[in-house]
Formats: C-alpha cells, sequence, structure tokens
C-alpha cells in the first residue's frame, strides 16, 4: 500500500490548527463581549430611596450593605429586615451599631439568619424567610458587583415573588475607569467568573452549614 504523501499530512494538520484557532478567537472575543456587557449593568449611582416593599434583604459582605438595609426599614420602606449570611460570631448587639434605632430596632423587626455560606446560600434562606412571612415583594440591598449574580439565585428560588434591586456603590469599585485601577479589575474579574458559573448552575461550594430545602 502506497503510504500518504507528506504535503496531505501537513495539510490536514495546518487546516486543523486554523479551525482550532478560529474557534478559540471567537471563544475569546464572546467571553470579553459578555465581560463588557457584565460591567456596563454594574450601577454606579445610588439608587432611589423611594422604594417600599413587603421586606428588605442585606447580603453580608460589607457593613454599608447593612447600614443602608437598616435605613431602608427604620425609614418604612419595609415591614421587616433579614440579614442573611451573619457569621456565628457576630452578636445582635454588633448588628445594632449599624441602625439608630439600636438594639430595640433589632428585637423588633429584625431576623437574622446565620446558615447561609455564600450566595446560594442567601437565596435559599430568604426563600423560606419570605414564604414563612408570606412577602409579595423584597428590597435586595447588596453590593453593586454583586447584585447580579445575587439577583439570578434569587430569582430561581422566589420566581413569583417581585425583587427590587438596591445596590450599594462599593468603594473599593471604581466603575468609571475600572481598566486603570488593579483592584478593580480583579474584583471585576473575579465576580464575573462566579456570575457566568452561576449562570451555567455551577456548584463548587456548600451553600449552607445544615441543609435547606429548595423553595420553589
Amino acid at each position: 500500500m502506497a503510504e500518504q504523501p507528506p504535503h496531505r499530512s501537513r495539510h490536514w494538520l495546518r487546516w486543523l490548527l486554523e479551525i482550532t484557532g478560529a474557534c478559540l478567537l471567537f471563544l475569546t472575543a464572546a467571553v470579553v463581549t459578555d465581560f463588557a456587557y457584565f460591567v456596563s449593568t454594574l450601577q454606579a449611582e445610588a439608587p432611589s430611596p423611594t422604594v417600599r416593599a413587603d421586606g428588605v434583604i442585606a447580603l453580608t459582605g460589607g457593613s454599608d450593605r447593612i447600614s443602608e438595609a437598616f435605613d431602608l426599614l427604620t425609614e418604612g420602606r419595609a415591614k421587616r429586615l433579614l440579614i442573611t449570611g451573619v457569621n456565628k460570631a457576630t452578636s445582635p448587639e454588633a448588628l445594632s451599631g449599624h441602625t439608630a434605632g439600636g438594639a430595640e430596632i433589632v428585637d423588633c423587626c429584625v431576623d437574622i439568619d446565620r446558615n447561609a455560606l455564600n450566595t446560594v446560600g442567601n437565596a435559599l434562606e430568604t426563600a423560606r424567610w419570605v414564604h414563612d412571612k408570606q412577602f409579595k415583594s423584597i428590597i435586595v440591598v447588596t453590593s453593586n458587583y454583586h447584585m447580579p449574580r445575587s439577583m439570578l439565585e434569587l430569582r430561581r428560588v422566589l420566581p413569583d415573588t417581585t425583587l427590587i434591586a438596591y445596590p450599594v456603590i462599593s468603594p473599593n469599585l471604581k466603575l468609571d475607569a475600572w481598566w486603570t485601577d488593579p483592584n478593580s479589575i480583579r474584583l471585576l474579574v473575579s465576580e464575573y467568573v462566579k456570575y457566568a458559573s452561576a449562570t451555567f448552575g455551577v456548584r463548587v461550594e456548600r451553600s449552607t452549614f445544615e441543609r435547606v430545602a429548595r423553595a420553589e
């Protein structure tokens, strides 16, 4: 049997490399475009303080988130507040320091979740709280860069609840010129990777200390 001419093997190898390169180029362009869109959706200005809902939730991860949520509660924008993902070592007294109402408002109108370990856990605990309180609408308070992923996870478990985004403008994120700030780049890339993973339902961490039934 005659051997395959060397030039024919090189032709197939070149063709394979060209196809692979084109696919990688297309994939890179798609990721860059999606990342740019993700950044463009992040709110750079404080939201209107006139929003109202049955309840308000604060996802831990920054003291400003809790303070903003307390402000909404004390201004009568919601009936109750859930602070989800609170460290087990954090006392109610420490949380009351975020509001002028102090311990009185914490005792009256605040629920504390210590079970959630991450954003998925926050969503599960929020869903349980919403169903228990029979709320139809909630204000979601978290950092602006964290809001897309938070809303994604919340919509999965609360499809019939009105979710109102109330993003807190993070001082660590310079949205107007993020490409010039290494810290902003790292923060955005890290959050985008987590958001993209959440979009495809990738779960790499345990969501709660104790198992929580998924609320549908």
